[in-house]
């Protein structure tokens, strides 16, 4: 009996390298993501000691210094709330393409393990007869 071959191989290797690209494209995504709400949370932080320093003094200069580094972190904070929006788009997306991508090497590997598992079936059926005769031969 010759050998499994599952005409589709070429193709199948290509659906999960395609799925691997995807992966790690979704991957990149995710740390983009967690990268921008790291830095908001060190600004929300920031802005909450320079908050806290307010109330430490009464210096005009110092607490003007304050203010404006407050206005610093309030306008990167709306850069950052911005980044994070377009970030969280590049994510649906790349999660969207690593599901397709996904989907279309399970259908394949389906049908692969399907033309596996009736091959086996076969070659037991196979099998079978020629024990069935070799029985009937030695009867003879």
């Amino acid at each position: 009996m010759k050998k499994f071959v599952f005409s589709l191989q070429k193709v199948l290797e290509l659906r999960e390298y395609e799925e691997d690209k995807a992966k790690l494209e979704l991957g990149k995504a995710v740390a983009e993501l967690e990268r921008i709400k790291r830095l908001l949370q060190e600004v929300a932080q920031n802005r909450v000691k320079a908050n806290l320093s307010r109330k430490d003094t009464t210096d005009v200069i110092v607490l003007m210094n304050i203010e404006n580094y407050i206005i610093g972190l309030d306008a990167k904070k709306e850069k950052l709330l911005e980044e994070l929006t377009m970030a969280q788009m590049f994510f649906e997306e790349k999660r969207d393409l690593y599901t397709k991508a996904m989907q279309d090497r399970e259908v394949l590997s389906k049908l692969k393990e399907k033309q596996l598992s009736e091959y086996k079936k076969e070659v037991l059926k196979e099998e079978e007869n020629a024990l069935d005769d070799i029985v009937k031969n030695s009867e003879l």
